[in-house]
């Protein structure tokens, strides 16, 4: 019954996702392969990681990594800045562009919370609080 309910909700909010989508609401993403959303949703992901990081987690070489972000860079969806204090090192981060996107369901988990306070105690919020972090860190191992 869990896994059901927990299959559920993701299909939901993908599902909404991608109905927001496919209506115009947004910046639309133009020639971006699932290869590069990916890259994308995990520059993302990871906040500011460096282009080794990402060639790590994808576990792919540093050229190939490199040759990726350019591409993504060119269409305006990444940008790349120096560290302070060693220039060799960049860091990627996403452009406004990506966010306008990618945040379409925001407004759609804002109103769920909304509701999901008006129909539960404080002590139910609590604990689905928890539950969550619980998730989010068995999610991450």
């Amino acid at each position: 019954m869990l896994n059901e309910l927990f299959e559920d909700l993701y299909m939901k909010l993908a599902m909404n996702f991608y109905k927001n989508s496919s209506r115009g609401q947004t910046v639309e993403i133009e020639n971006i392969s699932a290869v590069e959303m990916a890259c994308l949703e995990v520059v993302y992901f990871l906040k500011k990681p460096t282009f080794s990081e990402l060639a790590e987690f994808f576990n792919i070489s540093q050229p190939n990594a490199t040759y990726r972000i350019n591409k993504l860079i060119k269409k305006g969806y990444l940008t790349k800045f120096n560290d302070e204090k060693d220039k060799r090192v960049y860091y990627l981060q996403v452009t406004d562009k990506f966010i306008e996107y990618y945040c379409l369901n925001d407004n759609y988990i804002n109103n769920i919370v909304t509701n999901l306070k008006k129909r539960c105690t404080a002590e139910e919020i609590e604990q689905f609080e928890k539950t969550l972090k619980i998730l989010t860190k068995e999610a991450m191992e």
